[in-house]
């Protein structure tokens, strides 16, 4: 079982002002690689009128101990994962090089990068879709479990909190 308490330690490091913005998003993506077990968690908001792409906003690698952020996916080059997570608002691909919504992915950012599993959730705010957090697994295949799944929904739900305190 995924131990919600780191969550609600952060919130309330950020309500008390001992966070800005950047710091909670870098220790919540490490957070979520700790308790679902992953190499890579992140957190992406969409941008552009159309909200046609995403800007990574933190990246933790558990492989190298980094993060990362500012990377942008379009979804002119992964059109096929855009308009799942806009119907779905959640992808769960153990095989990701393999399904119908990540394959998109195998050529530019799977391959070179070594990923093979993805989990995403959507961030939703006042009825809107606003970004997405992301767990990935390199090296092998991972069988994402429902307990995962909860757990990134209580990630989301904390993440919607944050941004209403943010401003």
């Amino acid at each position: 079982m995924h131990d919600t308490n780191l969550l609600k330690n952060l919130y309330t490091l950020l309500n008390e002002g001992k966070l800005d913005r950047a710091k909670f998003f870098q220790m919540l993506a490490r957070v979520v690689v700790q308790e679902v077990g992953c190499s890579r968690g992140s957190f992406w908001f969409y941008d552009g009128a159309l909200q046609d792409k995403i800007i990574c906003e933190s990246l933790y690698d558990a492989s190298d101990n980094q993060w990362s952020n500012g990377m942008v996916l379009s979804e002119d080059d992964y059109a096929p994962y855009f308009e799942t997570m806009r119907d779905m608002r959640m992808i769960v691909a153990g095989d990701a090089r393999q399904h119908a919504a990540t394959s998109c992915f195998n050529e530019g950012y799977f391959e070179p990068l070594n990923i093979y599993s993805l989990l995403d959730v959507g961030i939703e705010m006042d009825g809107s879709q606003i970004g997405i957090v992301c767990c990935e697994q390199t090296v092998e295949i991972k069988e994402w479990t429902q307990t995962d799944v909860q757990y990134l929904k209580q990630v989301v739900a904390m993440v919607s909190l944050a941004l209403k305190k943010l401003g």
